[in-house]
């Protein structure tokens, strides 16, 4: 792990940059460690209903919520407030609406979950409005960069778009609530479809490859222009999205076909553009960086499990279930995990090592984090979500129990190894050598 530190200022023609506190991106990663552990949990139950195409039980809800909002989307936020500042130069509106957005997200996604849990509609209903509040705050915050930043343009287009797909799929889900509650009649799994993959797609993908184009050839060391790629992509992706967004609403079958043949080539292109990204790599990869690569190993899954899906039998919910494992287990998650591995121990070091005894003496970020368990997770996380992926494909309730215990004891690494990583910056040490698993 040999990443270059994250600039606590960038010039600008205005005068330099200031990042925000470290304190916002951290509750925002803390947050994420958290939900992780809450959607392991839940997994490790629901797994064998996902295998037996369950996939419309309250509880699985709860999950994919958790997964998606809790996980994805808390780690998400926390590295924009970092990133739209150090990466693209342009500050934040408010550090207190961080803060303003921080909250409101954890106490939305708390009555959502709950809301689908216990199945109350109240709940989910007030859950949405306190996420739609956070989504506000932090679009006030971040969105500013499309306009402002010198460098990062297509960067600033793709944090937009990402976050009018996550507007978008709220709106879904408001359409949806009031198809429970009996106020209108909707066709409600081309709904749930749609929702889920403005979700997982327009949300989360569109922000991992936007900030990924620039965050991804640095830590590799390997730049180079993927501009006409990036448009690309882009483009397919979001019209993809609003083709099957639109065919959903109006029942069309055959725009949510068009819509799904749109939303498969954008997602080939963002392997390809992975592909480009790790080709041009000019050192060996560390687990973090490992970590990252078993994401886009899982988002050719889910590209290959989404094909199989538009050719064969749309109803298999079971394999539908395999497809959202694969994006947001395999794809998304994994790749929060590697993200973080690879910039939190860095900011934490280069704005704790003043006042934690522990970080100083260690002198160095690169010791932060055990590299030998981090190497055992990338192989838990992948070997787990290759295998529950496989398991819900061939509806073998088992194995997916099996694989989602695998997947549960490498979050537990991950979570050790960061829990590890506060009780070292707590601890003095005497000598850094003696710091077992530094390198």
């Amino acid at each position: 792990m040999n990443a270059p530190r994250m600039p606590k200022a960038l010039p600008m023609a205005g005068g330099p940059v200031t990042a925000p506190p470290f304190a916002l991106p951290a509750i925002h990663f803390a947050a994420t460690l958290v939900w992780l552990v809450v959607a392991t949990a839940m997994l490790v139950v629901l797994a064998p209903r996902l295998a037996e195409g369950r996939t419309f039980d309250p509880p699985v809800f709860a999950l994919v919520h958790v997964l998606m909002l809790g996980v994805v989307g808390s780690a998400i936020f926390g590295t924009l407030q970092q990133f739209v500042p150090g990466g693209l130069g342009v500050p934040l509106r408010s550090v207190r609406l961080g803060y303003w957005g921080f909250g409101l997200l954890q106490v939305g996604i708390v009555l959502l979950v709950g809301g689908f849990w216990w199945w109350r509609g109240t709940a989910q209903g007030l859950g949405w409005l306190f996420i739609f509040a956070a989504v506000g705050a932090v679009s006030r915050n971040v969105l500013r960069a499309r306009r402002h930043s010198v460098n990062g343009k297509l960067v600033g287009l793709y944090i937009t778009v990402a976050h009018s797909a996550l507007g978008a799929g709220m709106a879904i889900a408001f359409a949806r609530l009031g198809e429970t509650l009996g106020w209108w009649q909707v066709d409600r799994m081309a709904l749930l479809s749609a929702h889920a993959l403005f979700g997982a797609v327009g949300f989360g993908t569109l922000s991992a490859i936007g900030v990924g184009s620039r965050m991804l050839p640095t830590f590799l060391m390997g730049p180079g222009d993927d501009t006409r790629w990036l448009h690309w992509h882009l483009g397919l992706t979001t019209t993809g999205l609003v083709v099957y967004g639109a065919s959903a609403v109006l029942a069309s079958g055959i725009g949510m076909r068009l819509g799904s043949v749109l939303l498969l080539a954008g997602g080939v292109l963002a392997v390809a553009l992975a592909v480009r990204w790790f080709r041009r790599k000019r050192r060996p990869l560390d687990a973090a960086l490992q970590h990252v690569a078993s994401s886009f190993l899982a988002l050719g899954a889910a590209v290959l499990v989404a094909g199989w899906l538009l050719v064969g039998n749309a109803y298999a919910f079971n394999q539908w279930a395999a497809l959202l494992v694969a994006l947001v287990v395999g794809w998304l998650t994994t790749l929060v995990v590697g993200v973080m591995a690879k910039i939190l121990p860095h900011l934490a070091y280069n704005n704790l090592a003043r006042s934690l005894p522990g970080f100083s003496a260690l002198g160095s970020p690169n010791r932060l984090l055990r590299e030998d368990w981090q190497h055992a997770s990338v192989l838990l996380l992948g070997a787990g979500w290759m295998a529950l992926v496989g398991s819900l494909m061939a509806a073998a309730p088992r194995l997916a129990l099996v694989a989602a215990l695998v997947w549960s004891v490498g979050v537990a690494v991950v979570v050790a190894n960061h829990v590890r990583m506060v009780v070292l910056g707590r601890t003095p040490q005497p000598n850094p050598t003696m710091v077992a698993g530094a390198s």
